[in-house]
């Protein structure tokens, strides 16, 4: 009798046991995952994320010196809108979001890498064919825009761009940027050429060669043939 308790004693801890442990398999999370607090950048209010760097992104979003961009899709909780955004981050710490539109347009108006050029990038915003590509330089160590406008074109492996500050304003100017020598040239060799009337000096000027000593910008139009040397010791 008594090993017939003792038995269906141990008969019951081990059924108990068992199905202790097929409730805690089954236990739902009540959270899958926090968002990691932002000490580098001011809150956003009204903002729930929902979906952090789970789906593709047309274009590369890998820098170089350990930063990339993290492409974000959420909801605004205040407005029920969904939203998405590109964030410059360095390992796991947000530096600054450098743009955020509506979801689901196309990735090209949110933004891609144009250029690398070490310490600081060229962040360009697409709006189709024939629209002007906003540009940004960013200074990748703390996110601030260092020159802005319209670009023209670029040599990526010389460093070089040229661009539209103030696009379709009086004060619209041609610039030339040589980041590898730290400077920068007003141009206004192109300004009353041709080609000028149809689409401005973006669908004028473009980068004909870059040498250490020189950079050639040409026409690039039937109407006009004209081109034009600049020292890159003398830019300025």
């Amino acid at each position: 009798m008594i090993k017939n308790t003792i038995l269906m004693v141990f008969l019951l801890l081990l059924f108990s046991c068992t199905n202790q442990k097929k409730e805690v398999k089954n236990v739902v999370p009540t959270e899958i995952a926090k968002a990691k607090p932002n000490n580098n950048i001011e809150p956003q209010n009204n903002i729930n994320s929902v979906k952090t760097e789970i789906e593709p992104y047309d274009f590369d979003t890998i820098l170089k010196n350990g930063f990339h961009l993290s492409y974000r899709v959420y909801k605004d909780t205040t407005e029920g809108d969904s939203l998405q955004s590109l964030t410059l981050v360095k390992g796991n710490r947000d530096i600054k979001m450098l743009s955020e539109v509506s979801y689901p347009m196309l990735h090209k108006n949110l933004g891609y890498i144009e250029a690398d050029f070490g310490d600081t990038f060229l962040f360009v915003q697409s709006y189709g064919s024939g629209n002007p590509d906003e540009m940004q330089l960013i200074k990748k160590e703390n996110g601030e825009e260092l020159k802005a406008g319209v670009i023209v074109d670029v040599n990526k492996d010389q460093n070089v761009v040229l661009y539209i500050e103030n696009l379709h304003q009086e004060n619209e100017k041609l610039k030339l940027l040589d980041l590898k020598n730290s400077t920068e040239k007003l141009i206004t060799d192109f300004d009353n050429l041709s080609c000028t009337n149809d689409g401005g000096l973006r669908n004028c000027v473009i980068i004909d060669t870059v040498t250490s000593k020189e950079i050639i910008l040409k026409t690039d139009s039937e109407e006009d043939n004209f081109s034009k040397r600049y020292s890159r010791k003398s830019v300025k």
